[in-house]
């Protein structure tokens, strides 16, 4: 996922124009003058508003997975590491979404290139906890595989924040959810009637 200069200058520029006026309202006129440059200039890197979005979306969901795996790597408990994940990508996230100017329209303002960032992210998200997920034993018990638990992981997680009708809403269900998956990536107990 990685991102070039120029397109990292002019994602900086779009998601600081989309946080201050929302994804429909903000214009490409907006996002070239906070880059600093001409339009012509931001068009020959983003199409449309749309791929601007899609730029934003990758530039901030990229420092966000780094910042997180940065974090994993100071904590050892995995209860620690989903709890980091689910704060920094997932909460965080609905609360930049509903404190937006126009959080409604961030729904309907999606397209294909933002659609296609949103995506890739997720995958990148996908395969960070995928690697929490492959040092446990149990999970062949259960009928999972690393990847398929951190896929049912991550698009639950992600899907409750888009839903979700408050926070605490959606500090509930991650709480469930991490609950789940910690159940099931504990070793079996030993069978006491053995």
């Amino acid at each position: 996922m990685e991102i070039d200069s120029s397109e990292k200058k002019f994602s900086v520029a779009a998601l600081t124009v989309f946080k201050r006026f929302g994804v429909r309202k903000a214009t490409m006129e907006e996002i070239a003058a906070e880059a600093g440059v001409s339009k012509p200039t931001l068009y020959a890197t983003f199409r449309n508003k749309d791929a601007a979005l899609g730029g934003a979306i990758r530039l901030a969901k990229n420092a966000v997975l780094q910042s997180v795996r940065e974090e994993w790597e100071r904590s050892e408990e995995l209860s620690d590491q989903l709890a980091i994940f689910l704060d920094q990508l997932v909460l965080a996230g609905f609360d930049l979404l509903h404190n937006a100017p126009d959080a409604a329209a961030f729904d309907t303002a999606v397209g294909d290139s933002s659609k296609e960032a949103i995506k890739v992210t997720r995958a990148a998200e996908i395969e960070a906890v995928q690697t929490l997920f492959e040092a446990s034993s149990s999970l062949g018990n259960h009928g999972f595989d690393p990847q398929r638990l951190a896929r049912f992981f991550v698009d639950s997680a992600m899907n409750a924040k888009r839903l979700a009708q408050s926070r605490t809403e959606l500090e509930q269900h991650l709480q469930t959810l991490k609950a789940v998956v910690l159940a099931l990536l504990e070793p079996s107990l030993p069978d006491a009637t053995a």
